[in-house]
């Protein structure tokens, strides 16, 4: 059934490794620009570093098919950003500032 051959295209996922430029806007803040590296595993766990206005931090994370959540901590607390990875390549999807607010954010591989 066509079902059953769906799940072979499941293991073939987008793969968010990289250096990222992240363009972010947070509602009644403003926008901004971070550097964020991101290294995919094979089972999908996400470790990378993040530079930008929330400051320099390490964060974990994980992807699932072209879905990725990570989480750092900054200043303003446990910030999650959740997205997923475009048929351009680029990423998209929002970030969660705690009860702080939330934003949308963009991503283009540096070159």
């Amino acid at each position: 059934s066509p079902t059953n051959n769906f799940a072979t295209f499941n293991s073939v996922y987008a793969d968010v490794s990289g250096d990222w430029s992240f363009a972010v806007e947070i509602a009644g803040v403003g926008s901004g620009n971070a550097s964020v590296t991101m290294q995919e595993a094979a089972d999908g766990s996400i470790t990378g570093t993040y530079s930008g206005q929330l400051g320099n931090t390490d964060f974990t994370g994980n992807s699932e098919g072209d879905n990725f959540e990570f989480v750092l901590t900054s200043q303003m607390g446990s910030v999650t950003y959740s997205g997923e990875q475009l048929p351009d390549g680029t990423l998209a999807g929002k970030l969660n500032l705690g009860g702080m607010g939330e934003g949308t954010f963009t991503a283009t591989r540096k070159e």
